[in-house]
């Protein structure tokens, strides 16, 4: 969870925990009957993870709660598994930019598997700082904020090289085309994609305009899968006013889904290479 909804996550917890305690359940004997770990189950009974609507209905069941707390424990949890916070871009969240970067770093680094989809942008693991720093201006931070977010971007970035987690990336062709500010950034933007297409540091890929995607995917959007913390697939979506995470398990595997479908008309390696020399040239000459 990304956003600021902590006080609906404590009060799942608290209920969860209550109705672990009038059952007189130990944390350990729970925890076994639900099949997750205890370390698992006291993060959930604390706020700091997430049951999903099915956990939770298990756990109200073993526990034999009555009908009506079993269904506020139920809505909670439907609540959390898609969860909308402000966004800190939008000047009403509780936290900055910077802090909400930490939190999606230590998620990230939490997942085998990272997918990134933006049809318009380049995603902030692929950005360089001036690209990153024009992005965070148009949000008219204090100067020192803004340094503090353009760093907290760039360490995220250490995801890019860790063996042990795999990295996708997607772009539609204008990411390539739209510079934030200034077309000498979004040119130095584009040399350095170059690299990672060429070198296959990462798996990144192309949608050019040539290729018909059919109507789904406009928004961007971030599955964060595999989770080594015990915690279910996630996607963050980032709107205009509001970030959204979803943890319903049909919903994630919809939007994994969707990333494979825009996978198989994606531009990659030399050709990806080819599209991003070719669009340079044309800023460039402009």
């Amino acid at each position: 969870m990304f956003g600021s909804g902590e006080a609906v996550h404590q009060r799942l917890g608290g209920l969860l925990r209550g109705a672990r305690k009038l059952a007189g359940l130990s944390g350990t004997e729970l925890s076994a009957r639900l099949g997750v770990s205890q370390s698992k189950l006291s993060r959930i009974e604390l706020g700091q993870s997430s049951p999903t609507p099915d956990l939770a209905g298990r756990w109200s069941t073993i526990c034999g709660i009555s009908p009506e707390r079993a269904g506020e424990i139920s809505d909670l949890a439907e609540q959390i598994a898609t969860e909308t916070s402000p966004a800190p871009w939008h000047g009403r969240a509780a936290d900055g930019i910077a802090q909400r970067q930490g939190r999606v770093s230590e998620v990230e680094s939490a997942s085998g598997l990272t997918l990134t989809w933006h049809p318009r942008l380049i995603p902030g693991l692929l950005q360089t700082p001036a690209y990153a720093r024009e992005i965070f201006a148009c949000t008219e931070m204090e100067q020192p904020e803004l340094n503090t977010a353009v760093a907290a971007r760039m360490a995220r970035q250490a995801l890019l090289y860790d063996p042990d987690r795999a990295v996708r990336l997607l772009v539609g062709e204008a990411a390539l085309r739209w510079p934030i500010a200034s077309v000498a950034t979004l040119v130095a933007q584009l040399d350095r994609l170059s690299l990672f297409a060429a070198d296959g540091t990462v798996r990144f890929g192309i949608v050019p305009f040539a290729r018909p995607f059919g109507a789904f995917s406009y928004h961007a959007w971030s599955v964060m899968a595999d989770r080594d913390d015990e915690e279910p697939d996630l996607v963050h979506v980032e709107l205009e006013t509001a970030t959204v995470d979803i943890t319903d398990p049909e919903q994630t595997a919809a939007y994994r889904d969707a990333f494979e479908r825009l996978s198989a008309l994606a531009l990659t390696g030399d050709r990806a290479v080819d599209l991003i020399r070719r669009i340079r040239q044309e800023l460039t000459a402009a």
